[in-house]
């Protein structure tokens, strides 16, 4: 086990490194950031000594050099927009993106896994029908197009949760998250659905099952003690993978409820062509991605050895 996670914990380290490079280099490419952030009205010679004193004018290998040098240090470099430390920034950030997506994911696995049960056990009637045309559209619509709907009816018109905002003390944070968390669990509570409801179908099938019901357990006892155990391996692979989905999707949901996290960051970092800042936002989307593989792969490999030992095709 320890072999398989090295191999993977490398393999991560590469690809990091090729993200960051290929960020970097069309980071530097898209633009001029001194004009992006002093504005049109900037003169020539005040464009100079902004590019001067944030190191702009040096040559892009050299700069690249000297970032990737800092990076081995844990330096992530200085903002061009505010003038902090992106690390400093990042770590004031991320929480409150890490709340987000947290409750989120909590969303999704408890919307998702039960309305998959529930249309598993009812397959073939209308409650499989009206689950399943709901995960459907839930997987159609994007959080740009839930997020206004459910900002405009949930919270203005009837006035259920904030407009906007982070709110004050720790349960104003959850109570402000609560629509913008929804909203970005649609797509993925859609997706749990369907795929939990296929491998239930599946499980339930099974001789292990029938054998349970013949030895006069209750169905609830074969459906959540022994099918729904038994359905959750490929639910382990996706919540690894909804990591990084949780952390794109947050850029759109945090822009649309005003939530000052990452996501809300990257959208002020790009506006102002804030290349370290940027990088910093691309990194941390980056490990997380890796990490959520890495778990993935780990969890999987756990439960099957064939996985990590290489057997079994």
């Amino acid at each position: 086990m320890m072999r398989f996670a090295a191999k993977r914990a490398a393999w991560a380290l590469v690809v990091l490194f090729v993200v960051v490079t290929g960020v970097f280099l069309l980071a530097n490419a898209v633009g001029d950031p001194a004009a992006a952030n002093l504005g049109p009205r900037a003169n020539r010679a005040q464009l100079q000594a902004y590019r001067r004193a944030h190191g702009l004018d040096r040559p892009l290998p050299e700069r690249y050099a000297k970032y990737v040098l800092g990076l081995a240090h844990g330096d992530l470099g200085i903002s061009l927009r505010d003038e902090q430390p992106v690390g400093q920034v990042l770590l004031q950030r991320l929480p409150r993106t890490a709340l987000l997506g947290g409750m989120a994911l909590a969303f999704e696995l408890c919307l998702g896994l039960g309305f998959g049960i529930v249309a598993a056990m009812r397959r073939n009637t209308w409650v499989d029908t009206a689950v399943m045309s709901t995960a459907f559209l839930g997987v159609c619509l994007p959080s740009f197009v839930v997020g206004p709907f459910f900002l405009r009816e949930v919270a203005f018109r009837l006035g259920w949760f904030p407009v906007g905002g982070y709110g004050r003390d720790a349960l104003d944070h959850v109570y402000h998250a609560t629509l913008p968390a929804l909203t970005l669990a649609i797509l993925g509570s859609a997706t749990y659905a369907r795929v939990m409801r296929s491998e239930m179908i599946e499980v339930l099938r099974a001789d292990f099952v029938r054998t349970a019901r013949a030895k006069g357990a209750s169905e609830t006892a074969v459906v959540l003690r022994h099918a729904a155990r038994n359905a959750l391996l490929p639910i382990v692979t996706m919540l690894g993978l909804s990591l990084p989905l949780l952390v794109t999707g947050a850029i759109i949901t945090e822009s649309i409820y005003g939530w000052p996290g990452v996501g809300r960051l990257a959208i002020e970092s790009i506006a102002a062509l804030d290349v370290p800042m940027i990088l910093g936002i691309v990194l941390l989307a980056s490990m997380t991605v890796q990490l959520g593989n890495f778990l993935a792969d780990l969890a999987v490999a756990a439960l099957d050895p064939r996985i990590r030992t290489g057997a079994g095709g």
